[in-house]
């Protein structure tokens, strides 16, 4: 028995109340008519007026009712032993089937649940059983329990899935769940004990507090298995990785469905590892989906599939304002911004373009901060509240200014030169940030001008000189961003146009400013996708099978979602879809089995606890029962009494 707040229990003290509303008593005399008091003697009488308890059943219930209320507030709770964990001479046996994506060929996994009927049945009548699924994690299968009819049943509800099992990885999350059993705890391991799943370490094999491991090997034979390992994009279509793997050959033909159309084939006979060229002359605009599918009459058919998706947008258009279109800014941003592939840059000669037109891109530059005038301000302003962001350089034209447009910096009203020959160089960057972590190179960079600036509340330094200027700005406008670089573009001030490092500087500020962080199109199965790596930390998600992943209200929040199937996703986001593929880890398809020799060492070191049957039962096999939920109802119940019991009393009687 204890409390979790027995500081609430000084709440008792409030039982003085009732006791003192129940002692009060006034006494009045009783007034009679009398002609005058003028002739009657004055006299001091004494009134001794006794007090005594009143309506006792209702104070009763008043203290009663204050009693409880601090008791609840004091949270008692006892501890009492795990009904189900009594600890007995057989201890605990965990039946554990691998279900990874091995164990689906064909006739392994009926082995497999036969042999974990016969490892129930042969268990003592008083062992707690527990049937537990392994691949990328372990999964409990019903309750802990000696009924064997139970646990037939939790095999039963087993099917293989599409993850890989890591046996070292299964062994550390066995160690820590057999914490919490009754000793000893003894495994029977069903398995088709692929070497591809064994850890770098044998000792990870061997985990404390397991007193026992029985292997039990299912699929024996030499299996046959044709299997997609990999696709990949070149200059001229996709080469696709296969492989054929066993004692006898078995010929294959390899398909290519683009967009759900078959778009080539090829015949395969000979076995081993090869690659397979498909010619591509071109894609659709947009996501393009592929599927390469096998067909053959392997012994494996979970991996005779491989999807892949090829995006083929367009490059986006960047808009330059400037006042001189095609001059150094323009060129060295174009070469910057074109050799990702993804972006285009068009020049906006300031003053001669309807700045309406800015909503239509996500992002803009502009090379001169200084030729912005009060209208263009404003348009660029409406544009950045409303989630658009600028890239701002700073150039002659900003220098003449007292403070800057759009940002509000001010500085000195020349900018600092330094002498021929010396320059500053950069002296801190801020590596944490995302658009500067993919950057290297900044020390490289030679300023002999600078254009010292005040700096803003909200401001965040992202770069600084080595004399402690700022050098890029981050401010948030409205519902947008300002990048902001107190230097030309056209390699006057500074060099960092030339620099390698302004190419991964451009590139990483598009992908920033786009909201869109870098993706791989492709996963394997049981991988984790944060949501935010496609542009937003919420939206829904349709699995393979065309099932929505989140609930209405995970919609809303950030979520990593786990790629639990093969196929295509579709993610959809306020930024937009993007379309990603899952497919099976290529050592699942390799189905050679573990030695004999590692499996008779892996069973013979394993040794845990032993067992006492004195033991005391420690915290993890005991459980907590709070009792103030009983409390409150007990507490409503006196509410309820109390109420009555007043109105009984204490109400005024009418004649």
């Amino acid at each position: 028995m204890g409390l979790v707040a027995p500081f609430f229990l000084l709440g008792v003290l409030a039982i003085a109340l009732p006791i003192w509303l129940h002692r009060l008593q006034t006494q009045s005399s009783e007034r009679k008519a009398f002609s005058s008091a003028m002739l009657l003697e004055t006299a001091r009488q004494q009134v001794h007026v006794r007090k005594k308890l009143k309506y006792l059943l209702l104070l009763a219930a008043r203290i009663a009712l204050l009693l409880l209320l601090a008791l609840a507030f004091a949270k008692p709770f006892m501890t009492v032993p795990k009904e189900s964990l009594v600890a007995t001479a057989a201890g605990t046996r965990l039946i554990v089937v691998d279900t990874s994506a091995s164990m689906g060929r064909a006739g392994v996994f009926s082995q497999a649940q036969a042999e974990a009927r016969r490892a129930i049945d042969e268990a003592p009548g008083d062992a707690l059983l527990q049937v537990v699924g392994a691949d990328g994690s372990l999964h409990m299968q019903g309750e802990l329990s000696n009924d064997k009819a139970a646990q037939r049943s939790a095999v039963a509800s087993l099917a293989p899935g599409v993850l890989r099992l890591d046996f070292g990885q299964m062994m550390t999350a066995i160690e820590r769940f057999a914490v919490s059993l009754p000793p000893p705890v003894t495994v029977d391991f069903i398995s088709d004990y692929q070497a591809s799943a064994m850890p770098v370490r044998f000792s990870d094999l061997v985990p404390t507090g397991v007193a026992r491991l029985t292997p039990h090997v299912v699929g024996t034979g030499e299996p046959f298995n044709w299997s997609v390992d990999y696709v990949r994009e070149t200059p001229g279509g996709l080469d696709v990785g296969v492989t054929g793997a066993g004692d006898r050959e078995r010929a294959a033909e390899l398909k290519l469905i683009l967009n759900e159309e078959v778009l080539d084939s090829r015949g395969l006979i000979q076995t081993g590892p090869q690659v397979v060229h498909f010619d591509i002359a071109e894609y659709e605009s947009g996501e393009n989906r592929i599927e390469i599918e096998l067909t053959t009459d392997d012994d494996f058919r979970e991996d005779n599939h491989w999807y892949y998706v090829v995006d083929n947008e367009p490059p986006e258009t960047i808009p330059l304002i400037t006042l001189s279109p095609g001059a150094l800014p323009h060129t060295y941003l174009s070469a910057a911004l074109e050799s990702a592939g993804a972006y285009t840059v068009e020049s906006l000669l300031a003053g001669e373009f309807d700045a309406r037109i800015l909503g239509r891109y996500r992002w803009a530059v502009i090379d001169d901060i200084g030729l912005v005038n009060p209208q263009l301000e404003q348009s660029i302003i409406t544009f950045m509240q409303a989630g658009g962001n600028l890239l701002a350089f700073a150039g002659e034209r900003a220098s003449s200014l007292e403070s800057l447009p759009i940002s509000g910096h001010r500085h000195s009203s020349t900018s600092v030169g330094r002498r021929p020959g010396e320059f500053l160089a950069i002296g801190q960057v801020d590596m944490r940030h995302p658009l500067l972590s993919q950057t290297e190179g900044w020390n490289s960079v030679n300023v002999s001008r600078s254009m010292p600036l005040v700096e803003q509340d909200g401001d965040e330094v992202l770069i600084r000189l080595e004399n402690n200027e700022p050098f890029l700005i981050e401010q948030k406008v409205g519902e947008g961003r300002l990048l902001l670089m107190p230097a030309n573009l056209d390699n006057q001030w500074n060099d960092l146009p030339v620099r390698p490092v302004f190419v991964s500087f451009i590139i990483e500020a598009g992908r920033y400013l786009s909201g869109i962080n870098e993706i791989s199109r492709t996963y394997t199965a049981g991988a984790v996708l944060p949501l935010a790596l496609t542009g937003a930390s919420s939206g829904q998600v349709v699995d393979p099978d065309g099932e929505t992943v989140l609930s209405l209200a995970d919609t809303t929040r950030e979520q990593q979602i786990r790629l639990n199937k093969t196929g295509i996703y579709e993610v959809y986001t306020p930024q937009g879809q993007t379309v990603i593929a899952a497919n099976i880890d290529p050592l699942e398809s390799d189905l050679r089995k573990v030695s004999q020799d590692v499996l008779d060492r892996w069973r013979d070191s394993t040794g845990g606890e032993a067992f006492n049957a004195n033991r005391s039962l420690d915290a993890s096999e005991t459980e907590t029962v709070e009792l103030w939920q009983w409390i409150l109802l007990v507490l409503a119940l006196v509410v309820i009494g109390e109420s009555v019991l007043g109105n009984l009393h204490l109400t005024p009687r009418r004649a």
